[in-house]
């Protein structure tokens, strides 16, 4: 067990968080002892001079030293010498001196280490105690009044010092206490996300891992038994649970990649409308949803290729899981960005929640007990690449239902003799590698789906 080390504690309260409001107090002190000073020059009082020089110095180091400096060494050392003057001008210097070393005891020990703190109460004693026996500079025209006055006054002005001291050093004290709380609730969510996390993807892995050591299984068990056709379809199968299983891996780990600036992003220039068409092939394949696509040939944008797929796919996918039995998906230009809108006609989603769900992880069901497949990745994921592209993903919501998600990235170019691309259903031929629909059902062995 390590031994408690009291030299390499930290003060209690930062001075930088008290510097400010401190002295400005001390410069308002040096004020009123410059005030007083020029009362008593006007009537002739020989202490005076004295003390206007030491209010004058007063206030033009608490101004300096109110945006400057990171320990409060030197403004206690300055201040012990301060008032060890005051007590040599005055008769009666035991009020001020007494005062004056609670002051400086109470600054060492919230603002300094052990150490530093032994140091200042030494020279606060060192200095005070033969400045209390030096014989004062005495004047007869300084009557019993103005002296008591001079006492209020100084006392007054340390009182106030401690105060500022004090209620600073609280709100010091308040504000850690926040961030201290705040980490702590920063680190209890982490856990949370992190089993959360691991919860999703044990649901998410196990359905296609089930699927592809069943059918492997029966593969291996019945490969004669079995006809050709039958044969094709489990590896078809077994192939698109694959496929999944390669997108969620993927998704899982382009945020980590982006965050510490490894995402690798490849721009060229190619018909979005291709690759529109490819992606909701293989997002909507034997879904038995309405698909209607209005993406025009010939517009050429100029992003990352595979990444562009990627947002596309999880966007589409979104609406595969959570929109209704349609789905549009039409593009508009402007001068140089294109923006695509992924609409269904399912429920939409809640004011509150526009911005949530581009949030880690957030989904209506959470753990074990949710009904809905995913992992809460595909749509912070979109943001983030689109993002990382020089575009943007946001919600727009439709009317009377429905959600829409708008995906904007970098226009190349329009080639007008393209011509549009004609509007596409569930029923369209999925044999047509160039047609801008993607088709509810009726996909091909050589397609590539995400398992629904």
């Amino acid at each position: 067990m390590s031994t408690l080390n009291l030299a390499e504690l930290r003060a209690p309260v930062a001075y930088t968080d008290v510097r400010s409001r401190l002295n400005a107090m001390r410069g308002i002190f040096g004020l009123v002892l410059a005030i007083m000073a020029i009362s008593g020059l006007i009537d002739g009082l020989e202490p005076a001079p004295w003390v206007l020089v030491l209010g004058t110095y007063l206030v033009g180091d608490a101004m300096w030293r109110r945006g400057r400096g990171t320990s409060a060494v030197p403004m206690l050392v300055t201040d012990i010498f301060v008032f060890s003057a005051l007590a040599i001008l005055r008769d009666d210097p035991g009020l001020i001196e007494a005062s004056a070393f609670f002051y400086i005891l109470t600054g060492a020990l919230l603002l300094l280490r052990i150490r530093a703190a032994a140091a200042v109460i030494a020279a606060a004693i060192a200095v005070g105690i033969p400045a209390s026996m030096i014989r004062p500079i005495s004047d007869p025209n300084v009557g019993s009044l103005r002296q008591v006055t001079v006492d209020i006054v100084v006392v007054a002005a340390i009182a106030g010092l401690m105060v500022t001291l004090l209620y600073g050093a609280v709100q010091a004290l308040n504000a850690a206490t926040v961030r201290h709380q705040t980490a702590l609730n920063a680190e209890r969510r982490a856990v949370e996300l992190k089993d959360e996390f691991v919860s999703m993807v044990s649901h998410e892995f196990r359905t296609p891992l089930t699927s592809i050591a069943g059918f492997s299984e029966t593969l291996r068990a019945s490969w004669r038994e079995l006809s050709q056709e039958e044969i094709e379809e489990f590896l078809i199968i077994m192939r698109q649970e694959a496929h999944h299983l390669s997108n969620l891996v993927e998704d899982i780990l382009v945020i980590p990649r982006i965050e510490a600036g490894r995402l690798r992003l490849r721009p060229e220039e190619f018909d979005l409308a291709a690759e529109v068409a490819a992606t909701s092939r293989l997002v909507f394949a034997d879904t038995g949803k309405e698909i209607n696509a209005s993406i025009p040939g010939g517009v050429i944008v100029s992003v990352d290729r595979g990444r562009t797929g990627q947002i596309l796919r999880n966007l589409m996918d979104n609406a595969r899981k959570y929109g209704g039995d349609a789905v549009e998906i039409h593009g508009e230009a402007a001068t140089d960005t294109y923006t695509i809108s992924v609409s269904d006609n399912g429920p939409g989603i809640a004011e509150d929640d526009w911005e949530r769900v581009f949030q880690h992880f957030e989904q209506g069901t959470k753990g074990d007990a949710r009904s809905d497949e995913g992992v809460g990745l595909g749509l912070p994921i979109a943001r983030r690449l689109a993002r990382a592209m020089g575009g943007d993903v946001w919600y727009v919501p439709r009317f009377p239902t429905g959600a829409s998600f708008r995906f904007s990235m970098p226009l190349a170019r329009i080639i007008p003799e393209a011509g549009a691309a004609t509007p596409s259903s569930a029923a369209d031929d999925a044999d047509s590698s160039q047609h801008t629909g993607a088709e509810g059902t009726g996909v091909g062995p050589s397609a590539e789906s995400s398992a629904s």
